[in-house]
């Protein structure tokens, strides 16, 4: 049995370190927090709010969330977990856009860590 690339954040207690001692980043659709980890393997945590709309939408743009997330994990061999607190504007949001900035983000994130860790 495979083992899942990509588990979810469930909780508060999950929820909490990655805001308080992550890096964060905002883009047009969305906020991104992450934090490294030593567990091995990545997770992913959404927020998606009842006021982006109604159940359909929200689901769709977690949807689109978690396979814009899987690419980039496949490309990039992390131990982060990444907390995605979707905007309103995130429903006019394609999955090419979601990559895209995911993946900026992320290659961000890489640098910055990599130049704590030296320093």
């Amino acid at each position: 049995m495979r083992k899942k690339p990509l588990r979810s954040l469930s909780g508060r207690r999950d929820f909490e370190p990655v805001f308080e001692e992550g890096i964060s980043s905002a883009s047009q659709h969305f906020v991104i927090y992450a934090r490294l980890n030593d567990l091995g393997f990545d997770r992913l945590g959404l927020s998606v709010s009842k006021k982006i709309g109604a159940a359909v939408i929200r689901n769709r743009i977690r949807r689109l969330l978690k396979e814009a997330v899987r690419k980039i994990v496949r490309e990039l061999p992390l131990n982060y977990d990444l907390v995605i607190v979707a905007k309103r504007s995130s429903k006019e949001g394609t999955l090419d856009d979601f990559v895209r900035v995911i993946r900026k983000f992320l290659f961000k994130f890489t640098r910055e860590i990599a130049v704590i860790s030296q320093g």
